[in-house]
């Protein structure tokens, strides 16, 4: 992943976005538009921006997915399932190869080989020149998505390093493609009329690296946002084929629309039906159904345009117009949870009995139309109305009613939450949708009428809010008042790691978290989501975190983070651990301590050196002085030792009574040794005297150095005891080496 940028910038859907646009626009100009033409020329470079932003988000789906497997897996199926309607749109110039899925696939492959650690050099190489083999064979793009693929991997925390070679690699690219051209111009090998400056709009390669330098590190979009790419690939070159290959009408067009949007309406209403814990789903699922009615009406309309299927059809389209009206307004109550006074079903209701009426009797009235027709001279029949009372009424209606949603919106758009504003957000969209291609009409930008196409366009824009922000909307205020009821802190988080919700604790936590931001901006958070820390100390206190899966049918959907002040169990426990590990009267480590030390370091072959060491003549001290004397010494000692080890990293220990220890690490030098032992000899008598204590003690030393060779801990403690017993055998206040 490239380094998050302290902006905004584009998340990755944002980014996918894009690349569908340009391959939508760059897959038109093949279709109808002249190759050599200027606008030809632009929508062509505009479409280079799909597959190096497609690359980069196989690097990242590679680097951030739960299941490679699965990620591979998908990838396959919807390049198998896009064969078909890639070969009816591309077959002319493709043949036998395929589709950027595939293409794609083997550039996943490619990374996969290349980052596996468990692979020799000589196996990846031999890898991944075999894929190259089936990608120069069967891929659209012969090997290049492989190589972008690896400039994207291997430099992706360098981004000047990125734009450097993947310039590099285009250049040689289209370098090599002009090559080609001139000399199969001048020999004419193979069977293409490639002129030398036929592919220098590949270039525009290059471009789309300005666009990934804007990329912030956030997945963005939903669960259905990792699929919508597959999903639209195939369905949009089936729709091109269809409707540049076999359409001799605009009337065609408007039959594979209405008939791919009916398709989409019963997949939303599906969607819908499925999410049955809510009751939000009850008015969406209504809204949807009247979209579909109206749908259905209108896609009568034009398949037999004939005056008598016309105005049946309309009687069928202003029924759901009036249904979708009134359940829009119900489901806005729900979305939103607004109180809608009974009033406005009233008279929405009453408006749309008038309406059914007017159309069902307008051959013996004119109140709602004072003249219907079908003609004109367009590619097929529409209908010529000429307005009347009721219709004019019902479109005021219609109007206040979307502008009294908009005003209610804006009204109580002020101190809300950020899912709260997203969900104000969805419906301003839905309105903006249902009447922006009413008003292409009415402007006069089209002739035709494009209100179907409202209709579906607001059908998915509240089927998209719903299912993001809709469902759970009730459960997820619930939840958070019931957390902040809580002493500890949370935080949730979906599984694209964005951050849904903090109750008041964690907003006292963590100040600079926000709702809707993703947790990669927060390193504490990310670190405790990926396992790498559990515990933060801030203000005087620590903090204890714990992560809890969210599951729902057995799929992860999320995560919850508590956060609990563990200030004073920590401090009991430290304690605890002190009185384990510590002598009581010196404070210095206790032989377990010691031994935990040098087992651990032993069992990693590290070197170091043992010292053993007691008092001599402490039994005198006692006996003259009395114990609390003898304690004194004791400590004295203690910190005579810590005295001349100052400058060794070691661990000191009292073993019991006049017995002491000293484990020093990585440091075998026996001179050096000798030094340390025989200030300790040489300088203990001045501690004493400075401590206003009886100098009549001394102190004997045993030594051992160990190597790296010794295996146990028991070994090197014997061999030191020895080398004591053998200082203090041969005239004490004296220090051995072991043997």
């Amino acid at each position: 992943m490239l380094e998050t940028r302290n902006f905004k910038g584009l998340n990755l859907f944002t980014l996918k976005l894009i690349a569908i646009f340009a391959m939508t626009i760059d897959h038109v100009a093949w279709a109808c538009v002249p190759f050599n033409s200027v606008l030809g020329q632009i929508m062509h470079v505009v479409g280079r921006f799909t597959i190096p932003i497609m690359c980069f988000a196989i690097v990242e789906g590679f680097t951030h997915t739960r299941n490679l497997r699965k990620y591979a897996l998908r990838l396959l199926i919807f390049g198998i399932v896009s064969a078909t309607p890639f070969y009816m749109f591309f077959g002319h110039m493709y043949g036998y190869r395929q589709n950027i899925l595939i293409d794609l696939l083997i550039a996943l492959l490619t990374i996969t080989i290349a980052a596996n650690e468990n692979n020799s050099l000589t196996a990846k190489i031999i890898s991944i020149i075999c894929l190259g083999i089936i990608s120069g064979t069967l891929g659209g793009w012969p090997l290049l998505p492989m190589v972008y693929v690896l400039i994207f991997y291997y430099f992706k925390k360098k981004f000047a390093k990125i734009c450097l070679f993947f310039s590099l690699a285009t250049v040689i690219m289209v370098v090599g493609l002009v090559v080609f051209s001139l000399l199969n111009g001048h020999f004419q090998k193979f069977e293409v009329d490639w002129k030398w400056y036929d592919k220098l709009y590949l270039l525009g390669f290059i471009l789309p690296l300005v666009l990934i330098y804007f990329y912030n590190g956030e997945k963005g979009g939903s669960r259905f946002a990792s699929i919508f790419f597959y999903v639209y690939y195939p369905s949009h070159l089936l729709i091109l084929a269809l409707a540049f290959s076999t359409m001799t009408d605009v009337r065609m067009f408007f039959i594979l629309a209405q008939g791919t949007s009916i398709l989409l309406i019963i997949v939303l209403i599906a969607l819908a039906a499925v999410q049955n814990k809510r009751t939000s789903n009850a008015s969406i699922i209504a809204t949807l159904i009247f979209g579909l009615l109206f749908m259905v009406g209108y896609y009568g309309e034009i398949i037999n345009p004939t005056y008598e299927t016309i105005k049946e059809v309309v009687k069928i389209e202003y029924v759901a117009d009036c249904g979708f009206i009134i359940c829009f307004t119900w489901f806005v109550a729900d979305f939103l949870r607004m109180r809608v006074p009974v009033t406005i079903y009233i008279i929405e209701g009453c408006i749309g009995a008038l309406t059914i009426f007017g159309v069902y009797t307008m051959d013996s009235n004119n109140l709602f139309y004072r003249s219907f027709e079908v003609g004109g001279d367009l590619a097929f029949p529409v209908a010529i109305i000429e307005p009347g009372i009721l219709y004019i009424l019902f479109y005021v209606c219609i109007v206040l009613v979307f502008a009294g949603f908009l005003l209610a919106n804006y009204i109580l758009s002020k101190d809300i939450s950020y899912m709260e504003h997203q969900r104000r957000m969805t419906i301003n969209y839905a309105v903006f949708a249902l009447w922006f291609f009413i008003a292409l009409k009415a402007v006069g930008f089209s002739k035709y009428d494009l209100i179907a196409f409202g209709v579906i366009a607001g059908c998915c824009v509240v089927s998209y809010g719903t299912l993001k922000y809709g469902f759970t909307d009730n459960t997820k205020v619930i939840a958070a008042s019931a957390l902040n009821h809580t002493s500890e802190s949370v935080v949730v988080i979906d599984i694209t790691g964005e951050v849904m919700m903090l109750n008041t604790n964690a907003g006292l936590l963590f100040p600079y978290v926000q709702i809707g931001k993703n947790v990669k901006r927060y390193r504490v958070l990310k670190d405790i989501l990926d396992d790498k820390n559990n515990t933060l100390e801030k203000d005087g206190h620590i903090y204890g975190f714990r992560k809890e899966a969210l599951n729902e049918n057995g799929v992860v959907q999320g995560y919850m983070i508590w956060a609990s002040d563990i200030t004073d169990q920590v401090e009991v426990f430290n304690e605890i651990k002190n009185k384990a590990e510590t002598d009581g009267l010196t404070g210095l480590y206790n032989r377990a301590y010691l031994e935990k030390t040098v087992a651990e370091d032993i069992a990693e072959k590290k070197c170091g050196t043992l010292f053993m060491s007691d008092l001599d003549n402490f039994k005198a001290v006692n006996d003259h002085y009395g114990h609390s004397t003898g304690d004194a010494v004791l400590i004295a000692y203690g910190e005579h030792l810590h005295e001349c080890f100052e400058k060794f990293d070691c661990v000191i220990c009292r073993l019991g009574g006049d017995e002491f220890t000293v484990y020093v690490r990585d440091n075998i030098d026996r001179n050096s040794i000798a030094d340390t032992a025989s200030k300790i000899i040489s300088e203990l008598s001045d501690k004493m005297v400075r401590s206003s204590l009886p100098p009549i003690v001394g102190s004997s030393v045993g030594i051992c150095i160990n190597d790296g060779s010794l295996s146990d801990f028991e070994i090197l403690y014997q061999k030191t005891d020895k080398a004591l017993y053998y200082s203090k055998e041969h005239g004490k206040n004296r220090y051995h080496f072991a043997e």
